[in-house]
């Protein structure tokens, strides 16, 4: 059957997704109690992070197709579970989004995967929401994520979206509040032609609000931010503090930072010669959050050209003694052109003196297997063929289904328009008719996943 056929198919059973949907089980989860301050931990000893397998993979590749998931957020459930968080390349005119799925048993079960952050049309983020950094506090989930400004993909900023559930709806920061239109939580304000500020972490301290993240002019420092985590709108309070992890040689990328209460020390981890068949996790540490030292690395037992790691931590950032912990990134297969992501389960324990050299650890060269395309669509999201639309006649609009597979294929019933303004279009069904000169943004909705689109109606063509 060619992939034109499935194509067919899946537009045809798309509504079988929304039988499935309809029953599937709640999920449980639940916080930890928010962590209490802790002592300092000794600095005459180095944190040490062991991968005691070699792990197991949580996203491949579809057969025959590419994709990726990187960058992984992981948030420490009661029950065990991760809510998760990854950058995903996106359909049609959009970069990158961000999927969400809840991880089982150590990353053997997971919830159906779902796009709730993604580009908003002809806003600031509109090319891309990618890295995504979680924490929840003050009742909400908070993802700060990148945003490229250029279309060759530099002059990078960050932004921040929020939620009272994992899996969204989620609310943009606009500068003012929270809303649609998306404004920047940290901007960069270096040479536009070099890669920018991104890839957001975050610690709570109490009541104030760490925030690290990449920035990118001839090497990728780590920076920090500190937020009023007290005010509903802390991104309007940072202090910026500077570079807190020196400019990192070309081979490494961003930092993911968690605070262990048994250790009494921040831990940030990173990919070190990534995309390198010597590829390995780099692990420095801080006792203030401010002043970090190399503290080991971790190599045995992981994928060969791995990137963009993740760490796990409870709610508020912090690893709680006795909790699981897992190690995250993405790697490049050793036979075929393709990312996969994996997971591992990883043991902390204090050195008398760090481990800097990588000289006497071996990974290991990994073939992943892609999963077979599926006949009835797993939608990750909607979208709408395009982000912008400039019409002066009536036009169709035709929302497109975005799958586990990454194709992409109208759905053709079910789908609401609203929060338009009426006197710019009028929907007729997925027509667009233009009423009056103007711009508008439409609002979505299809069996609960949402969307928007710009429309500017002009007299040109007419």
């Amino acid at each position: 059957m060619t992939h034109t056929l499935y194509l067919v198919l899946k537009t045809m059973l798309v509504w079988l997704y929304t039988v499935t949907a309809a029953f599937s089980p709640a999920v449980g989860g639940g916080d930890f109690e928010p962590s209490q301050p802790v002592s300092p931990g000794d600095p005459s000893q180095y944190v040490q992070i062991d991968a005691v397998d070699t792990g197991i993979d949580i996203y491949t590749t579809v057969k025959g197709g590419g994709g990726y998931r990187y960058g992984p957020s992981m948030i420490l459930n009661t029950d065990g579970s991760l809510d998760t968080w990854c950058a995903t390349n996106g359909p049609g005119d959009i970069w990158d989004m961000i999927g969400y799925s809840r991880l089982y048993d150590g990353g053997k079960r997971s919830s159906a995967e779902k796009l709730p952050i993604k580009p908003t049309a002809g806003g600031y983020d509109h090319y891309s929401t990618c890295d995504p950094g979680a924490i929840k506090f003050g009742g909400y989930y908070y993802i700060g994520y990148t945003t490229t400004l250029d279309s060759r993909g530099v002059d990078n900023d960050i932004c921040v979206a929020r939620s009272k559930n994992p899996g969204g709806p989620y609310e943009k920061w606009t500068g003012s509040g929270w809303g649609v239109e998306p404004a920047p939580l940290i901007e960069y304000t270096d040479n536009p032609d070099y890669w920018g500020a991104g890839e957001p972490s975050f610690v709570l301290m109490g009541d104030k609000l760490y925030i690290y993240y990449s920035w990118n002019t001839t090497t990728p420092a780590t920076r920090l931010a500190i937020a009023d985590a007290t005010d509903e709108n802390w991104p309007a309070t940072l202090t910026y503090m500077g570079d807190v992890i020196p400019g990192k040689d070309g081979g490494s990328d961003s930092a993911d930072v968690k605070y262990s209460d048994e250790f009494g020390r921040f831990i940030a981890v990173f990919t070190s010669k990534r995309f390198s068949p010597d590829s390995y996790i780099s692990v420095w540490e801080s006792f203030d959050g401010v002043q970090f030292r190399q503290s080991s690395l971790v190599k045995t037992n992981t994928a060969r050209n791995l990137h963009n790691c993740g760490i796990s931590g409870r709610a508020d950032g912090h690893i709680g003694a006795g909790d699981p912990v897992y190690l995250g990134y993405s790697y490049l297969d050793r036979i075929e052109d393709g990312w996969a992501t994996r997971l591992h389960a990883v043991r902390l324990r204090l050195a008398d003196a760090p481990k800097t050299d990588d000289a006497a650890e071996e990974n290991v060269a990994i073939s992943f297997e892609r999963h077979p395309v599926s006949v009835v669509p797993d939608v990750m999201t909607v979208k709408a063929e395009k982000q912008v639309y400039t019409i002066s006649k009536p036009t169709q609009i035709w929302i497109m289904a975005y799958d586990n597979d990454g194709d992409i294929f109208p759905v053709l019933l079910g789908t609401r328009f609203y929060g338009y303004d009426r006197s710019v279009v009028r929907a007729v069904g997925g027509l667009m008719v233009p009423v009056g000169n103007g711009t508008t943004r439409v609002f979505f909705n299809w069996h609960g996943i949402t969307g928007d689109f710009l429309v500017n109606v002009t007299d040109e063509g007419r």
